[in-house]
């Protein structure tokens, strides 16, 4: 008797959000940690209690001490600082009084207490006028439930097809996996083994500590998918693109094939390509430590360094010192490509309790990148320095961001001219992101002024048609990517710039989509930034188009 032919799973895909760029293929893992429910009606021994909760506190600072020596061996001081910052709350007396005063006045247990306290953080940091602030309520999530888990004595496992109860820091089987879940820890990109090469959540943003952390890993991760638990079957075959937010389930072997090129797994870089006639192809970085995700690639340039992000991951603002040293880095590795370095591009959904009260009150009132440097011209004095310090190095462009008129970016230009009178620097050149409309309006003036302009495409999108890019539906901003208003925009600011005889280049996420690189070099331009992983399809596409 011939036995049936076993037929193979169907592939499924599932939209979500990218969070972290690149590629990897596994199977499905599923981390789960399970709850106790919290008893607050028994009247507990208030010193026991306290005994515990002190406990509790002692050993989950000493765990974050030791993810801070594997962070920063890892990936570098200032993420270690993120769990320095977890260890210093636990430290702070006031949180510890007020976690005692839950237990001695109300009688409640050490659980009760955690789960009161910090949920009222919670709700605070929620409430804030900032999405970074916001984002920081997974960090405070993150401290509540592993205090309540060591409490509890509860575990964190994962389970996979043929195994159940592995510890988050290894699997039993050494099979690469995908490890999905509700949410994304800050310390699982630390705690996991190399054999988790990607993560699939149901809950994160882009600028939570977890996913900078897993940023920082090459872990792709995507974001958004709703009941993973559910809609992923558990012995299912997992594709994940970190770049287009893709979840492909049980992919075909010509899905495979065609995602071969892109190299799988967190760790293993992104894929080499060689220059193409016609089109310069620059590097997106957000911190000097992914510039060898840049060289990896074969960019021809940094086009975009945005400096805001190495504050938000150090939780502070960096002296001119660390700033200078950050900037020499990536121009000492460049080796003479072009590196242009954008301003502090902070507020709005980027501030931070460092920045000040007054500065997060301008933020929420709108204010952002050039008006908060025109606000806090202390912000921009130190970044002058270090970019004209780093200068010796090789050139730098200056990019000026959110600029909205000719006088604005004549101003900050004059400031940032006095501020560096004594260092001499050479070789730096100061041009103009266009992404707000009235920019693009002024477009004749300012790049006469200018040494050279940039297309910011994601925030003029924003700004241009009142789309909402905070709401997590990446189908909500992309759409208006093909528009004839803006590409019309686009191809006029590429003609003023000719015609001033400056450079112009194009960046954010429409500049990384391949499908639109054809429409990007009919228009004129000839300079493109995007993330690494990004750099060999947009080549592709222009080989394609032909000269």
């Amino acid at each position: 008797m011939v036995a049936a032919k076993r037929s193979l799973p169907v592939e499924r895909r599932l939209k979500g959000v990218p969070l972290s760029p690149g590629v990897a293929l596994g199977r499905a893992c599923f981390y789960k940690r399970q709850r106790t429910a919290v008893d607050s009606t028994s009247q507990p021994d208030s010193r026991q209690e306290i005994q515990r909760l002190h406990h509790a506190l002692r050993w989950l600072a000493r765990q974050r001490s030791v993810l801070a020596r594997k962070a920063e061996a890892a990936l570098g001081h200032e993420h270690a600082e993120i769990f320095q910052a977890h260890r210093l709350m636990l430290a702070d007396e006031s949180f510890q009084s007020q976690l005692a005063g839950s237990i001695e006045n109300n009688g409640n247990s050490a659980e009760h207490a955690v789960e009161t306290v910090l949920n009222l953080y919670k709700q605070q940091f929620a409430a804030a006028d900032s999405e970074y602030l916001q984002q920081r309520v997974a960090d405070i999530s993150e401290i509540q439930r592993d205090l309540v888990a060591y409490l509890n004595r509860e575990v964190g496992c994962r389970r996979c097809a043929d195994a159940f109860g592995c510890g988050v820091k290894r699997c039993r089987l050494s099979n690469h996996h995908i490890l999905i879940g509700e949410e994304l820890t800050a310390s699982l990109p630390i705690e996991t083994d190399h054999h988790t090469i990607g993560f699939i959540v149901e809950k994160g943003g882009p600028n939570s500590h977890a996913v900078i952390l897993a940023r920082a890993s090459r872990c792709p991760v995507v974001g958004n998918i709703q009941s993973p638990f559910a809609s992923i079957p558990v012995e299912a075959q997992i594709l994940i693109d970190g770049d287009s937010g893709e979840v492909i389930v049980n992919p075909s072997e010509a899905t495979r094939a065609r995602y071969q090129v892109k190299r799988a797994g967190c760790g293993h870089g992104v894929e080499v390509s060689m220059p193409v006639p016609g089109l310069k192809v620059m590097a997106n970085i957000g911190q000097s430590a992914d510039v060898g995700s840049a060289l990896d690639a074969g960019a021809e340039g940094v086009g975009l360094y945005r400096t805001e992000m190495e504050m938000l991951v150090a939780g502070r603002l960096l002296s001119e010192a660390e700033q200078a040293a950050r900037y020499s880095e990536v121009i000492r590795f460049m080796a003479g490509r072009p590196v242009c370095i954008r301003l502090l591009d902070l507020g709005n959904d980027k501030t931070a309790q460092w920045m000040g009260t007054t500065a997060q009150g301008g933020a929420a009132a709108g204010r952002r990148g050039a008006g908060l440097l025109l606000a806090h011209p202390e912000f921009l004095r130190a970044q002058a320095r270090a970019l004209a310090r780093a200068s010796v190095h090789g050139p730098i462009q200056v990019l000026y961001p959110m600029i909205s008129h000719l006088e604005q970016f004549l101003e900050l230009r004059t400031l940032f001219v006095q501020a560096v009178t004594d260092l001499q620097p050479t070789g730096l050149q100061h041009g103009v992101l266009f992404e707000v409309p009235a920019a693009c309006l002024a477009a004749p003036e300012l790049m006469q002024a200018a040494d050279f302009g940039c297309i910011g495409t994601n925030d003029l999108i924003q700004y241009l048609f009142a789309a909402d890019r905070s709401d997590g539906d990446a189908a909500s901003h992309t759409r208006f990517e093909t528009d004839a208003v803006l590409w019309d925009l686009i191809q006029t600011l590429s003609r003023t710039a000719t015609q001033a005889g400056k450079p112009m280049a194009i960046c954010g996420e429409l500049a990384g989509n391949p499908k639109l690189t054809g429409r990007i070099m009919g228009s004129g331009l000839t300079a493109i930034s995007t993330s690494p992983s990004h750099i060999a399809g947009v080549r592709r596409a222009a080989s394609e188009r032909g000269p």
